[in-house]
């Protein structure tokens, strides 16, 4: 009798392995910091990327010590029996390892595999990302055994996350926000919440993930404290989700509360035909998802009579509709990623590599409607896969969920009515990952707790004393965990602090000023710590550029032009088929040919912006640029040519018509001039005021040749009002007056 109540005394050790899960899944979601570019996702990623790095570290030194214990020899021999034996026990690790083999084969193929490594620019979806996440799912299913107890934890862990981000989103519904952001996300002139995941759709995907696991933990405790603490929990978590007018949050909620009710009546069926004692625990959940229904309910009606409630109704409204300008964007992303995966079958265009893709893809429809937007992902997961891993990457994925979906079913037809209730909640939460993802993409807080739930859920029951936490375990000799935290402390500087270091020195390069030195130093900087990176040199090339023409004589003028154009180079010999790059080389020749003697030719610049053209046809920015740099330089044939390619493409749009007004005033048709401008000036001009008092400056001009001086009055005035600093719009109004026999002043009177 003593024996039994000391064992039962005894505290439980969690395993190190389990405790590096639950912090990651507790921290993962809400940390955030305003020292690097992107506050939220890089720092989440160097988290998830460091906790995996910690647990590769276990694992490595447990398997130096096996080869030492068993010999090299042995250890190789026995390796094919243990990979049998793991696949028949895990079938979904096998799957994850097939999606890995294809997102690896994917980096190796892609044109910028570095960057394929690492994950593109505010994307953070490389490989290191997709190996943590599945460092995350092997750990789970290790050290879970099928516990209810281990999925508590995760279910705590994530509550506690999903708490503090809800609170956070709390604050800025209510405008109480501490931090003021520039990059936020609006509906109607209302501020959309985004809490501590850096977007509304992120929040609500990951609030719709947890929102199941938060209810469960209500509906299982006896304890009346920690049964309002999670209710309560949920039904911010609820209220917060409705707020982020997020309708893939939404959708994703309604699936995960569906599958939960109908896998809740699945297993009372089957509780049933076993006896009424398994009937009675059965029923907890679905009675649980029902009341979360009703906070949906209540939910709406507050938010209803609140600031973003005249919304709510709209996009509700949106879901079904093609109409709505983000949808009608989701399908421009998709068609594109299809022809991105018909064009690159076998590997796609590289992992995490579809915004860098899509330039090509890009049509002029899309132009009208995002103009020069430019999307990191597909905003649908299967076709994200698709696109950069090729039809290989695709079937994986598909067999991983269709694995999972299996798994899930084995969990319920198993256990007692506690572990059913739990696998529901888990189950429903993988349900409400796979719906956002047809309208979002995955983000790190979303996939690590994707990636515990599916290990938790294919994790088998633990058999035998070696098996309980808090047993000693073979495997970590110091001299083994010495070894292994070698190449482990060499990939967490290359894989987790450069990163983070690059991107302090880009937050710091935007903070200083267009131009200036200490823009340039610490753009260098980034340079060197992400060689992979080309927004760096481009950005460093433009700086320079711009600290030239602000003092063209300054007696390191030629300095500063040779390196802009030779950090073009490199971002262009980075991403040889990134039209910007070469334009903004273009830029940098059209100053070196002004030097005396110049260090470039009209031919350079013309060779720049003719394969600037050829590598992004439809884009109206740069079609303009060259169009007026090939006039510059004596091609206007060609220039025309551009413009009126540009016209017709875009007939809504005001510049390339300038620009072809601008070509008839050079010729001396006046007549021609006018009308061709004020039909330009007729039209939409993208809030491009600059540009747009320029072409009210040539009307005028125009107007002047005609003799029609009170409308080139008109005009020029309107060009002041556009840009108050256009000297020819001055001049110009100057000569309407003293022409029209008057002075400013007289003429107010």
């Amino acid at each position: 009798m003593s024996d039994r109540l000391g064992a039962r005394r005894s505290p439980t050790l969690i395993p190190f392995e389990e405790l590096v899960l639950v912090a990651l899944l507790a921290f993962v979601p809400v940390v955030f910091t305003r020292a690097t570019k992107e506050c939220f996702e890089v720092p989440q990623s160097a988290l998830l990327a460091t906790g995996a790095l910690l647990l590769a570290w276990r694992a490595l030194a447990a398997e130096l010590a096996r080869i030492t214990r068993s010999g090299p020899g042995a250890y190789l021999r026995a390796a094919p029996g243990r990979v049998k034996s793991w696949t028949l026990a895990d079938p979904l690790g096998a799957g994850v390892l097939l999606f890995l083999a294809s997102a690896a084969s994917s980096t190796i193929l892609s044109p910028n595999p570095r960057q394929s490594l690492h994950g593109a620019p505010y994307s953070t979806g490389g490989l290191v990302v997709a190996l943590s996440t599945a460092t995350v799912y092997f750990t789970s299913h290790a050290v879970s055994r099928g516990q209810t107890a281990a999925l508590v934890r995760y279910a705590r862990a994530a509550g506690f996350a999903s708490a503090v981000a809800s609170s956070y989103a709390l604050l800025q519904l209510a405008g109480l926000d501490p931090l003021v952001w520039g990059r936020t996300a609006s509906f109607g002139g209302v501020l959309r919440v985004f809490g501590t995941l850096g977007h509304p759709n992120m929040l609500g995907a990951y609030l719709a993930m947890t929102a199941p696991l938060t209810v469960w933990l209500a509906s299982r405790t006896k304890r009346a404290t920690e049964r309002i603490l999670w209710a309560l929990v949920a039904t911010v978590s609820v209220v917060v989700i409705v707020a982020t007018l997020s309708r893939g949050a939404w959708l994703a909620l309604a699936t995960a509360a569906l599958s939960a009710l109908i896998l809740g009546a699945w297993t009372r069926r089957r509780a049933a035909e076993k006896g009424a004692s398994h009937r009675r625990g059965a029923a907890r959940f679905p009675m649980a998802a029902v009341a979360s229904l009703l906070v949906v309910a209540a939910a709406a009606f507050f938010l209803l009579r609140a600031s973003v409630g005249p919304h709510v109704a709209e996009r509700v409204r949106q879901i079904a509709s093609l109409s709505a300008p983000t949808s009608r964007s989701r399908l421009y992303y998709w068609q594109a990623g299809l022809h991105m995966a018909h064009d690159h079958p076998w590997t796609g265009v590289g992992l995490d590599a579809f915004g860098t893709a899509y330039p090509h893809y890009r049509i002029p429809e899309y132009w009208g409607l995002e103009w020069g937007g430019l999307p990191e992902k597909a905003h649908n997961e299967a076709i994200q896969i698709l696109a950069t891993q090729g039809v290989p990457g695709a079937m994986a994925a598909l067999l991983v969920v269709v694995l999972a979906a299996v798994a899930i079913r084995r969990r319920l037809g198993r256990g007692d009515a506690p572990a059913h209730a739990g696998a529901i909640a888990t189950a429903a939460t993988l349900v409400a990952f796979v719906v956002q993802g047809l309208m979002g993409f995955t983000v790190v807080a979303l996939g690590s707790l994707a990636a515990a739930m599916a290990g938790w859920i294919t994790s088998a029951p633990s058999s035998g004393k070696s098996d309980r936490p808090g047993q000693p375990r073979r495997g970590h000799s110091t001299a083994a965990l010495v070894l292994a935290g070698i190449p482990v402390a060499v990939l967490f500087v290359t894989l987790v602090i450069l990163p983070i270091r690059t991107q302090v020195h880009e937050k710091e390069a935007l903070r200083a000023p267009e131009g200036s030195p200490e823009r340039a130093w610490a753009l260098e900087r980034a340079v060197r710590d992400a060689p992979w990176d080309a927004r760096y040199p481009n950005l460093l090339g433009t700086s320079l550029l711009t600290q030239y023409l602000r003092e063209p004589g300054a007696s390191r003028g030629r300095e500063w032009l040779r390196r802009a154009a030779q950090a073009q180079r490199t971002a262009i010999a980075t991403e040889p088929w990134n039209a910007y790059y070469r334009a903004a080389l273009g830029r940098v020749e059209m100053a070196q040919t002004m030097l005396r003697p110049p260090e470039a030719t009209a031919a350079d610049v013309c060779s720049a912006f003719r394969e600037a053209v050829a590598r992004e046809p439809v884009n109206p920015g740069l079609r303009e640029q060259a169009s007026e740099a090939l006039r510059d330089f004596g091609q206007r044939g060609e220039a025309r040519e551009i413009a009126l390619r540009e016209a017709s493409l875009y007939p809504s749009l005001g510049q390339p018509m300038a620009f072809l007004g601008y070509e008839a005033l050079l010729d001396q048709r006046w007549k021609d001039a006018a009308d061709t401008l004020e039909i330009a000036l007729r039209r939409d001009w993208r809030t491009e005021k600059v540009a747009q008092a320029a072409a009210y400056g040539n009307l005028a001009a125009a107007y002047l040749e005609l003799g029609r001086d009170a409308e080139a009055l008109r005009a020029a005035e309107e060009g002041l009002r556009w840009n108050p600093q256009d000297a020819q719009d001055a001049a110009n109004r100057k000569m309407a007056l003293e022409r029209l026999g008057t002075d400013d002043a007289a003429r107010r009177r």
